[in-house]
């Protein structure tokens, strides 16, 4: 960007690494099928250890 004489302030490049972070979770949270088989079988059943 510099080369090209534009200018870009440096907290927006200090801030790309996490944009891009959250761009790909977005992503891939919606692939539906990916996000059912990476899913936890036990989600939202309550804990009982057997005694």
């Amino acid at each position: 960007a510099q080369a090209l004489g534009i200018g870009i302030p440096s907290q927006l490049l200090s801030s790309l690494p996490y944009l891009a972070t959250i761009v790909v979770l977005v992503l891939i949270s919606r692939n539906r099928r990916l996000t059912m088989i990476n899913t936890p079988a036990s989600l939202g059943r309550p804990f009982v250890p057997d005694r």
